[in-house]
């Protein structure tokens, strides 16, 4: 079991000790899906609502599922925007990616939603503190973990990066060709 499994089962196990009522803040990159199999292999929820922003979203719950063996034929997946669709529905798990993400009338909705279903997850890794406490107050959603990109480099579960600015001049004037020879035009 490599370290990010050992993580990505701790997170897991405080979201659901925590209440099953929360927002897991884990970097970007660390595994949130899977997280979140771990917590549904642990509550085995009749049905499931997954909310996310866009369909390549979906895609990669798709693809995680399937690489994971899991069948996702108790999953109704659906993006913010057409949350509002889903508000009289009652859900064994709702799970929320990317809630940093919600407008208000997203939140609004989400609001409905959660005023019938308990157990709801909250997936983010880039969560402001105005956005947490927006959350917070509205949803009643806390933050229960956070996982910093500084904490994952530093246990090797992602790698250290690094941002190389290469400048470019944008006018036509001055050009250099393959040779590395500079000529004006």
């Amino acid at each position: 079991m490599t370290i990010r499994d050992q993580r990505q089962q701790e997170f897991a196990n405080i979201w659901i000790n925590s209440g099953k009522h929360g927002i897991l803040n884990l970097c970007p990159r660390f595994g949130k899906i899977y997280t979140t199999i771990n917590i549904i292999e642990k509550l085995k929820p009749k049905s499931i609502l997954i909310a996310y922003p866009d369909n390549k979203i979906k895609d990669s719950w798709k693809t995680d599922f399937e690489k994971r063996g899991f069948d996702d034929s108790n999953v109704t997946y659906t993006t913010h925007l057409s949350l509002k669709k889903y508000t009289e529905n009652l859900y064994d798990l709702v799970v929320i990616d990317e809630i940093h993400l919600l407008s208000e009338a997203q939140i609004e909705a989400a609001k409905e939603l959660l005023e019938i279903n308990i157990n709801v997850l909250g997936l983010t890794g880039t969560m402001t503190s105005w956005t947490e406490r927006t959350l917070e107050e509205e949803l009643d959603l806390p933050v229960v973990a956070t996982y910093s990109i500084e904490k994952a480099i530093e246990e090797g579960v992602i790698v250290d990066y690094e941002i190389t600015v290469v400048k470019v001049p944008l006018d036509y004037k001055r050009k250099t060709d393959y040779k590395g020879k500079m000529r004006t035009e």
